[in-house]
């Protein structure tokens, strides 16, 4: 029986497809928890602690890494839905380019059935 894949799938795991609205979902998320972070660092009374800047600082830390290997990883299936290969998701670290290639992966539609998977929203 096919049960549907979890959150650990959506944002940690380059297998199978994922299409735009996802990935939209996906990107406000973590834009969002980035946004949380930062303004914990200068909510109330942690400007004048120094403990507290550098436990907001320290969460900061945390949640950036998280996003940056998750995006990798949404950007890989969101490739693989358009029916290319992962590598080319790299394209986000290359300047300028950058720009155009998130356009083109918020806006492709998604591919008919191909090497990496069947549906979309689905590991392989």
């Amino acid at each position: 029986m096919d049960r549907a894949p979890g959150m650990g799938w959506l944002f940690f795991s380059p297998s199978g497809r994922i299409s735009r609205q996802p990935y939209i979902m996906a990107l406000l998320f973590w834009m969002a928890l980035q946004m949380i972070a930062v303004s914990q660092m200068f909510a109330g009374e942690r400007l004048h602690s120094d403990a507290l800047i550098v436990l907001a600082t320290l969460g900061l830390i945390v949640v950036s890494l998280l996003t940056f290997v998750s995006m990798i990883m949404l950007t890989i299936k969101r490739v693989h839905d358009m029916g290319y290969p992962g590598l080319l998701a790299f394209l986000i670290f290359v300047p300028v380019v950058s720009f155009f290639a998130l356009i083109c992966f918020l806006f492709w539609p998604s591919g008919p059935p191909n090497d990496f998977g069947d549906y979309p929203n689905r590991p392989k």
